[in-house]
């Protein structure tokens, strides 16, 4: 059964300093008072609507930078709404023994760290709070008080490039947290990136090598049993009017798969599921179906196995120069055959 989080979100609170592609306007500084009327109102929304839920996570901000009372505060706010299992996201900067024994004595389970990247000059051109060496030592530091360790990681920042992008995976692979999640970075308005942006200094990745990019980590993730548990950003009105510039896709997270599928299929070898789901066979916009059509054998009750797909691609020969190589040919064909249907 899926978990179902409440998500409180504070967002930038707690943030030490502002990173190239933040907003200037959303990292304005927010009392403890505003902070704690927010997240009262958030829950209190959530729980009119349904009673059923099975965790919190205080989501958007560095929530282990801010001071030792408010955090304290914002625990016992959850638990006064009768959460014991939560969950929140913070800056490696921010990650010590005391406070991650504070987090384990309040019931929290699962832990998000803000990695971005472990390329050291891609960490400083990005004006991120700690290099790589920290950042690891944050992983670490939370993984031996916290059960469930995750990574946030982008794509495209300022001065990345793909071999960046593949060190930031493998050495995330060696540490081995419990979940990934993939951002693309767009530009937005009102950031030092959008002044870079408009400057020429930076040139935002196209779609079809974003995806690719994002296809890459998902097939070494999940064969190294790393849950990629989200590929892209959140689905918003309001995220769409601040882009400037950056592809942003609300289903890159699906095209990534259907990528993983297409090398998979490409390999020789065959899928067996239960018909309902022959339309995550086919992938989106159904890139895969020609090829599924002589793959595809239907069995009640198999279900998808990504993980085993992408066990599967990594077992061959040279396997991260092909996986480079086709994720960026499927990409790139999955790109103009959605734009062109």
């Amino acid at each position: 059964m899926k978990n179902r989080i409440l998500p409180v979100f504070i967002p930038f609170a707690g943030c030490r300093q502002r990173c190239v592609y933040c907003s200037q306007s959303s990292i304005t500084g927010h009392t403890s008072t505003e902070i704690l009327t927010s997240a009262e109102r958030q829950i209190s929304e959530y729980l009119g609507i349904s009673g059923k839920w099975d965790e919190l996570a205080y989501y958007g901000g560095s929530f282990t930078c801010l001071s030792g009372e408010l955090q304290q505060r914002l625990y016992g706010l959850a638990h006064e709404h009768g959460f014991t299992k939560l969950r929140f996201s913070t800056s490696p900067d921010c990650v010590t023994d005391e406070n991650m024994a504070m987090a384990k004595a309040n019931g929290v389970e699962t832990v998000e760290i803000g990695v971005q990247s472990l390329d050291d000059e891609v960490l400083r051109l990005n004006r991120r709070p700690c290099g790589a060496a920290e950042t690891l030592d944050a992983l670490r530091t939370a993984r031996k008080h916290i059960t469930k360790i995750s990574a946030q990681i982008m794509t495209g920042m300022y001065g990345e490039n793909f071999y960046s992008f593949d060190g930031t995976v493998n050495e995330l692979v060696a540490v081995k947290p419990d979940y990934v999640r993939i951002y693309p970075c767009v530009v937005l308005k009102d950031t030092e990136l959008y002044g870079l942006w408009r400057s020429g200094d930076h040139v935002p990745l196209p779609l079809a090598e974003t995806l690719a990019r994002c296809a890459y980590g998902l097939i070494l993730f999940e064969a190294a049993g790393i849950e990629v548990i989200r590929i892209g950003l959140q689905d918003s009105e309001s995220m769409k009017e601040q882009i400037a510039a950056g592809e942003y896709h609300p289903a890159i997270g699906d095209m990534a798969k259907t990528i993983a599928v297409a090398i998979w299929l490409g390999l020789g070898h065959n899928l067996v599921l239960d018909k309902k789901y022959i339309n995550t066979a086919y992938g989106y916009n159904g890139y895969n179906r020609e090829v599924c059509e002589n793959r595809l054998t239907i069995k009640e009750g198999s279900q998808p196995d990504i993980r085993r797909i992408c066990r599967g691609i990594t077992e061959i020969e040279d396997h991260k120069r092909n996986i480079q190589r086709q994720a960026a040919f499927h990409a790139q064909r999955l790109v103009c055959s959605t734009h062109n249907g």
